[in-house]
């Protein structure tokens, strides 16, 4: 996982997580690499005050839960319904407007495999972004550099998961209103894929033909830009 805006959790946001959510749910804890509480403090409405994002499930359903605070009283400003049985992914990071912070789960459904959902501030609210299917086993956010430079947007790498430990690997950046291939950062990205097939390349034909996928995808976006 890239850069991203978020705070280490204080004993006052337990606090507030437990008088928020139902008393018969209980928070989701992350798998590994993460081995932690799926919560997060960022600034998620753009108003450089911090939101406090957390993943609950409640008789065998999860949820997503945003609190706000107002003087000196939290209260929610969103509470959605999720997917699967766990969650793989929770940041923020600013993915759709580079002033604000979108708000990034991976629903985990499948054992190698999430459901990536985006949600963003909204004037009506918090909003889902995504309204297709967009399967991931691994994401990396950051601010990649592409042929002008950074741009205050972070692009998403999404790995999904093909065989052995081998990867499909995407890079994309959100662009009229949907997440779109951003071709101009693979040469840049591209480093940290060639630093991981290295390690794999061995034990694994599949990694060995990803890699020689991605260089093609390289020189092509070479030629483009």
């Amino acid at each position: 996982m890239g850069e991203t805006n978020m705070k280490r959790i204080g004993t006052q946001h337990w606090s507030v997580i437990k008088s928020l959510i139902p008393p018969t749910a209980e928070l989701v804890v992350m798998p590994k690499p993460h081995d932690q509480p799926a919560v997060i403090v960022a600034d998620l409405d753009g108003d450089n005050h911090q939101e406090i994002a957390c993943v609950y499930r409640n008789q065998g359903e999860m949820y997503v839960m945003i609190a706000k605070q107002d003087e000196n009283r939290w209260h929610p400003i969103g509470n959605f319904k999720g997917q699967g049985y766990t969650v793989s992914e929770l940041l923020a990071a600013p993915i759709v407007n580079a002033q604000m912070n979108s708000l990034l789960i991976g629903w985990q459904r499948g054992g190698a495999w999430s459901n990536i959902d985006i949600l963003q501030w909204t004037a009506n609210g918090f909003m889902h972004m995504l309204q297709q299917e967009t399967r991931a086993s691994r994401v990396e956010v950051e601010d990649m550099p592409g042929v002008n430079g950074m741009d205050g947007n972070a692009e998403l790498a999404l790995w999904l998961h093909d065989s052995g430990k081998a990867f499909q690997v995407e890079v994309y950046r959100w662009d009229a209103g949907n997440l779109v291939i951003a071709d101009d950062v693979y040469p840049y990205y591209f480093q940290k894929m060639v630093a991981y097939y290295e390690s794999v390349l061995e034990e694994s034909d599949a990694a060995r033909e990803n890699l020689l996928r991605w260089k093609k995808e390289l020189d092509a976006a070479k030629r483009k830009s």
